[in-house]
């Protein structure tokens, strides 16, 4: 190439300005010989092809005026280095806006700069996903000895506080800077049942804060949402911008949130079965740490097996109270049982003595008088052997209800004669109170049921004193009141009123089998109603059934 412009293949000159060109227009990587204050005097073939621009339209010009996005401040000062100590230099560059990169090396010779640029974008690329695998096996090694860990601890135990206050303990630091295990409580709030922080001092923080602004299951955000939705909720950055318009009308709450430090975090709902039984929350307060959906995945399977662990434990004490329930009820059963065979046995015993001796003596009174305690003993039997065919019946589901058209104020004043002789020896006083028809579609038969077992229930513990019944009725609904002065029930007690084998008071006082609520209530939700319960210690209880007059369609 002569100073006159390109040539062919054929008839190029050796060299130009002085610059031998026959080895480096061979070369694969690009070459550009410039001036000391970096004019190029020679690009070969390999740098046109990698850049795209002929040599023609760079000889003659500043080289990092030619690629400024390529060549910038660092890379102008080692070219200003070598023009003027000679010391070659070698280093790699890379372009962020094109995702380049390239191998630089600077040559001082014969007063010029040759820079030599070798791209090694495959190879970087390749390298950078080699790493990539690398530390997603990595990762994926810890997150599985973590697991493993984790299904050791959530298996060390069936007590549920106790195992999700491990887990907390597991997860700091290894997962997070601190972690805490949420439950629903019954009254809309959500009960904190686990905490660990990396620092103490983090703990004190958190309870304060929390006891200020407590969480709530309507919340909007947050674990709150975790517990009512039942999805995982993740922010990757907590930005103090966005804290500051979502508090902007509390700046007190906003000052204390933003004191929590906290810059990221995971939370996870524990569900079971398709029912939350918690919420799994990571915080990270380090601003190098950043979560990724890789640390979500892993929450999410550590939720998973604690939910199952959380579900085995419930399971677990639901069948040991089931068992010590089932052996209660036993107890009582075969006592209650054996009270009337008891005392229908010696009733049958001293009738047959009567009987074979024929005594002229034994006044038709004495024996009436055994005849209807055997018939009250029968009727006790029989009451207790109905109850426990209900209870096989609504457990298996085959509780029938056969309706027909009733008054229930006719039913109620049908009733009222026959606990005559039982009002009589509680000493109680029956305040009936029906005074129009209350008619609608229900059993007779399970109604003559709901009857028995409250008008039971409050002869049973209101001894002495009188009771209230009251039947009502409105254009859409019926009710019957079953009010007592007696006992009462403690407000811890009248949550689990309606529990099957349920007792609030023992049975060496007052008899029955714990049934009678439960089927009251069972048959009550069979006829589409409800019954609710008023009561304290020591001021008696009142029973409330409303029964819709007619089926819903």
């Amino acid at each position: 190439m002569t100073g006159q412009g390109p040539a062919s293949a054929d008839s190029r000159e050796p060299d130009v300005a002085g610059i031998d060109t026959v080895l480096l227009d061979q070369l694969p990587e690009s070459v550009a010989v410039c001036s000391a204050d970096a004019v190029c005097l020679y690009v070969n073939p390999a740098m046109e092809r990698a850049f795209g621009r002929s040599r023609l339209d760079q000889l003659g010009r500043v080289l990092w005026e030619l690629y400024p996005d390529m060549l910038g401040a660092t890379f102008q000062e080692r070219f200003r280095r070598v023009a003027a100590t000679g010391v070659a230099e070698e280093f790699e560059c890379h372009v962020a806006q094109r995702e380049r990169w390239f191998v630089k090396r600077l040559l001082r010779g014969h007063g010029r700069v040759y820079v030599f640029s070798r791209e090694i974008t495959a190879e970087k690329k390749q390298e950078a996903t080699l790493r990539g695998l690398y530390d997603e096996t990595r990762r994926a090694q810890r997150h599985a000895a973590f697991l493993a860990q984790a299904s050791e601890v959530l298996a060390s135990s069936l007590e549920q506080e106790q195992i999700l206050q491990r887990m907390a303990h597991l997860a700091v630091p290894t997962l997070a800077d601190g972690c805490c295990v949420d439950i629903p409580g019954p009254d809309g709030q959500v009960r904190r049942i686990a905490m660990a922080c990396v620092r103490p001092d983090q703990v004190e923080l958190t309870q304060a804060f929390h006891a200020r602004y407590p969480l709530r299951m309507d919340d909007a955000g947050g674990i709150g949402r975790v517990l009512r939705v039942g999805v995982t909720e993740f922010v990757p950055e907590l930005q103090p911008a966005l804290l500051e318009q979502a508090l902007a009308g509390d700046p007190e709450r906003l000052q204390a949130t933003l004191a929590l430090g906290v810059k990221s975090y995971i939370s996870v709902p524990l569900i079971s079965r398709g029912r939350v039984l918690g919420a799994l929350t990571l915080v990270n307060t380090d601003a190098v740490r950043r979560y990724t959906q890789a640390d979500v995945r892993l929450a999410e399977d550590l939720a998973r097996r604690a939910a199952a662990s959380l579900d085995n434990g419930r399971l677990y004490m639901e069948a040991q109270d089931a068992v010590r329930a089932r052996d209660t009820f036993l107890s009582v059963a075969s006592h209650e049982l054996n009270t009337p065979l008891t005392s229908l046995t010696l009733n049958v015993q001293a009738l047959r003595r009567d009987l074979e001796s024929r005594s002229a003596a034994t006044p038709p009174e004495a024996l009436g008088a055994k005849v209807v305690a055997v018939q009250r003993q029968l009727s006790r039997l029989s009451s207790l052997v109905r109850e426990l065919l209900d209870v096989s019946r609504i457990t298996a589901g085959r509780l029938r209800l056969e309706r027909e058209e009733l008054d229930l104020a006719a039913l109620a004043r049908e009733m009222v004669p026959r606990f005559s002789e039982d009002l009589s020896r509680a000493g109680c006083e029956l305040r009936l109170d029906a005074p129009g028809p209350a008619t609608g579609s229900w059993d007779r038969l399970r109604l003559e049921q709901v009857f028995q077992n409250l008008l039971s229930n409050a002869i049973k513990y209101g001894r002495g004193r009188p009771i209230e019944l009251r039947v009502g009725a409105d254009a859409e609904r019926a009710w019957l009141v079953v009010r007592d002065e007696g006992v009462g029930i403690p407000p811890e007690g009248q949550a689990r009123l309606f529990q099957r084998f349920e007792r609030l008071a023992s049975e060496r006082h007052y008899g029955g089998l714990g049934l009678g609520l439960w089927i009251v209530k069972q048959i009550v939700d069979a006829l589409e109603g409800r019954i609710l319960v008023e009561s304290a210690p020591g001021r008696g209880s009142t029973f409330t059934v409303e029964l819709p007059r007619q089926k819903a369609r």
